[in-house]
């Protein structure tokens, strides 16, 4: 392997509570934000492994001064801050924020331009600078997102997830968007669209046929879903050892499939291995993959087994978001 490759920590920066949805006429329950503002322990981690985190920030914590300290403090020891539109929680409000949890594309042109003003408007505010990277909630990305984030400035977007279908995950009346094309034998490089860098979440491909593109095929018709069949089907590729589409995501494989993937991808020379979750996913109790401490250490022993396991590779070095997109 010649050149230089980059491992980026995404975290999808959020309340504990925004997808919780009120009762049949009653109004969303307030914000909470123990999640955010108990991050400290998650600095602290990255830290010590010299890996700074990207975190991609919703408008709301951005509005909360405690979950806003916590992320300074971040900053100050080089990690970078970045964006993360939920349009339901982010004005201007409609009666549709009410009423399920949209793609930001079921929104009216100016609606969701407005929308995405407001969270990089609260960014600035709350950090002093205004954000580089985005992450579209609920990976609700297209091509006028796209034209509407290079009008305000930012240049690196990480909404794609390459071989994972959104579609049957409703919003207020759409489905999300298909990235099974996006997955292809090779490691999925970053690239350009218009005047934005794409740099897609790490997925990838293992097994006997997982470096091949039937492998890929493979994985791609039996790929991510919400749908119990294909989790289950997936899971029976997977187990047959001959191929399965691994989200280099912690808590979501086993700790050796997460491995094996992260390595994978840096043996065959990804130049970017990101590696997403969410930020209530290190706090007990604030999302539904860690109700427990049990939940959160095993959160914290995947997150390390795959850090420390791609940093034993002398040619990937942990940047930022930002830096990694700099130094391709």
């Amino acid at each position: 392997m010649s050149g230089q490759s980059s491992l980026v920590i995404t975290i999808d920066t959020e309340p504990d509570n925004q997808w919780t949805m009120p009762a049949p006429g009653a109004e969303r329950p307030a914000l909470t934000f123990a999640n955010t503002r108990g991050l400290a322990r998650l600095v602290d981690f990255l830290d010590s492994r010299a890996t700074p985190g990207t975190w991609l920030t919703s408008y709301s914590v951005a509005r909360d001064p405690e979950s806003v300290r916590q992320l300074r403090r971040a900053a100050a020891s080089g990690h970078e801050i970045g964006g993360h539109l939920h349009a339901w929680e982010t004005p201007p409000f409609t009666e549709t924020d009410a009423l399920a949890h949209p793609y930001i594309f079921e929104y009216d042109a100016a609606t969701r331009l407005a929308k995405l003003r407001s969270v990089t408007q609260a960014l600035s505010d709350a950090f002093g600078t205004r954000p580089l990277s985005y992450r579209a909630g609920r990976w609700g990305i297209d091509e006028i997102e796209m034209s509407n984030l290079t009008a305000m400035g930012y240049t690196i977007d990480t909404s794609v997830v390459p071989g994972h279908d959104f579609s049957r995950s409703k919003g207020l009346a759409r489905g999300g968007p298909d990235f099974r094309g996006h997955l292809t034998a090779a490691p999925v490089q970053p690239y350009r669209v218009g005047g934005l860098w794409e740099a897609p979440a790490s997925a990838a491909t293992i097994g006997l046929l997982g470096s091949t593109a039937l492998g890929a095929i493979l994985s791609r018709n039996l790929s991510y879903r919400l749908d119990l069949p294909s989790r289950a089907a997936g899971r029976l590729l997977r187990g047959s050892g001959l191929s399965g589409l691994v989200w280099v995501r912690p808590l979501m494989h086993t700790r050796a499939e997460l491995v094996r993937a992260a390595n994978m991808l840096a043996r065959r020379g990804a130049r970017i291995i990101n590696v997403m979750f969410h930020s209530s996913e290190a706090f007990a109790g604030s999302s539904p993959r860690s109700r427990t401490a049990a939940d959160v250490e095993r959160f914290y022993g995947d997150l390390a087994s795959i850090v420390d396991a791609v940093k034993e590779f002398a040619h990937v070095k942990p940047r930022t978001l930002q830096d990694a997109v700099a130094a391709l």
